[in-house]
């Protein structure tokens, strides 16, 4: 059939849809068959599935991330972090006030950045990189850090804090 013969049979369906009454059946229609040089449709040619890229960063590498903070958290145990007060502060930053010798357990006095006095045993953590009080001495304050290289391996470092000499303590004479 020709588009002119199947217009007239559409509007005629939907005009009898419209008035409420059954549409008159269809007449059959042949498909119209393509020319012999045209193609077929792409529509009856069946389309291989296109597969989507998905990417999952599951078992990779963040990039913007630091290789110690991976090797810390890896090794619960090399963490070297301190909870204390005194982990806020280098141990550099600290200034040894005062030191108590003489019994069992030597106690010692640290000054810290932000005047706030801090007592010392053996065994106390101090420092940002986890140091731990190996020694309290007289006049002096061991300190052992561990630091961590890029390559993974620990290194240990000692500071010792010292007493101010008495010739800083010593008040200027007044005339």
């Amino acid at each position: 059939m020709s588009r002119a013969r199947l217009l007239p049979a559409a509007l005629a369906a939907l005009l009898a849809a419209g008035c409420g009454g059954k549409p008159p059946p269809r007449p059959a229609a042949a498909a119209p068959k393509p020319a012999a040089g045209a193609a077929a449709p792409a529509a009856e040619a069946p389309k291989p599935a296109e597969s989507e890229w998905v990417y999952s960063s599951v078992g990779k590498r963040d990039p913007f991330r630091s290789y110690l903070r991976e090797l810390s958290v890896q090794s619960g145990a090399l963490a070297t972090r301190c909870g204390t007060p005194l982990g806020r502060f280098e141990v550099e930053q600290l200034k040894l006030v005062a030191v108590v010798t003489g019994l069992e357990d030597p106690v010692a006095m640290v000054e810290a950045p932000n005047g706030v006095g801090y007592s010392l045993r053996r065994g106390a953590c101090v420092g940002k990189n986890g140091g731990v009080v190996a020694a309290v001495r007289s006049g002096e304050v061991v300190i052992t850090e561990w630091a961590v290289r890029a390559d993974g391996s620990r290194d240990s470092t000692q500071t010792v804090l010292r007493l101010p000499k008495q010739a800083a303590l010593n008040l200027e004479e007044s005339p």
